[in-house]
């Protein structure tokens, strides 16, 4: 799904703000000449008279089809056909305010300019002690308002469900105040709006939200607590690296997201258990940020 937020804002870059060559560019940049070039093929990019929506929906639905999702049979929720509806939700809705909030762009004249569309983020934090801890993310979007030349950082979520609770999760998440923090940086101007865009991964139009945006600013003191956060956390991961046996539990992070974690069958297991497992496991593979970090 992270692959046709990223399309459509590319096609928005390309078709709504007149800019192809730096559309073409970051795309190929996302995801690959070669992937890039299926994805369009046959879709008239180039050509004015094509309808919007259609065209969007393509390029999303072929996104999906060339991604290495393959459907879970455990998982009814989670599917490529949920996924398309999802891709349909989210596409008509971005439409209606495309001219309003256009993609960040810094020069219109360079093709090979900082483009607001999944910028990776790799930044190193410095604590007045001497401390120094790196941290690296991926930037989803960063649009401008028209009407006042705000700048949102812009956060996509996948959920199944938009109720109270998953807004006002968002009113303290450290990951948003980071975002913004990193941002900054990168970007070269302090940043301290974000939008949320939630879509709901199986649409179901029966009254609930399928789609919602969730305006979120921080501040100096955010970012103080945050950076304070990380330190902390970092500080608990490095001091139980190689001794998980005696690491604090926080259980109530054992049903988080809505599902169960998939470490709890090593967690309840028995010492020698766990050893037995731990010697059985095989490195994760590496977040699309990590796989962007070439050191």
């Amino acid at each position: 799904m992270h692959g046709v937020f990223a399309a459509v804002r590319i096609w928005q870059l390309w078709k709504r703000q007149g800019m192809p060559e730096i559309a073409d560019r970051t795309a190929r940049r996302i995801f690959g000449g070669d992937r890039w070039d299926t994805c369009i093929d046959g879709l008239g990019m180039r050509e004015s008279h094509k309808d919007a929506r259609e065209q969007l929906q393509q390029l999303a639905f072929n996104v999906l089809h060339t991604s290495e999702w393959a459907d879970d049979a455990k998982d009814n929720v989670r599917t490529l056909a949920n996924m398309e509806l999802a891709s349909i939700v989210y596409i008509d809705e971005r439409l209606r305010y495309m001219d309003n909030w256009t993609i960040w762009v810094h020069d219109k004249r360079d093709p090979t300019t900082l483009v607001g569309i999944e910028q990776v983020f790799d930044v190193v934090l410095h604590y007045a002690d001497g401390v120094k801890i790196r941290y690296c993310g991926t930037i989803d979007g960063l649009t401008e308002r028209q009407a006042t030349g705000e700048k949102y950082i812009e956060d996509n979520k996948t959920a199944s469900r938009l109720d109270d609770g998953w807004k006002l999760s968002f009113e303290m998440s450290h990951q948003i105040t980071g975002y913004c923090a990193a941002s900054s940086t990168v970007f070269g101007f302090p940043i301290m709006r974000s939008k949320i865009i939630g879509t709901k991964i199986k649409p179901t139009h029966r009254g609930e939200d399928c789609f919602w945006i969730e305006p979120v600013e921080r501040n100096e003191s955010f970012v103080q607590h945050w950076a304070h956060w990380v330190r902390h956390m970092v500080g608990i991961a490095e001091e139980y690296r190689d001794d998980y046996e005696h690491a604090p539990r926080f259980t109530h992070s054992c049903n988080r997201y809505f599902r169960p974690c998939s470490l709890i069958a090593f967690c309840a297991d028995t010492p020698v258990g766990r050893e037995e497992q731990y010697n059985q496991m095989v490195p994760a593979r590496l977040s699309p940020s990590e796989r962007a970090i070439t050191v």
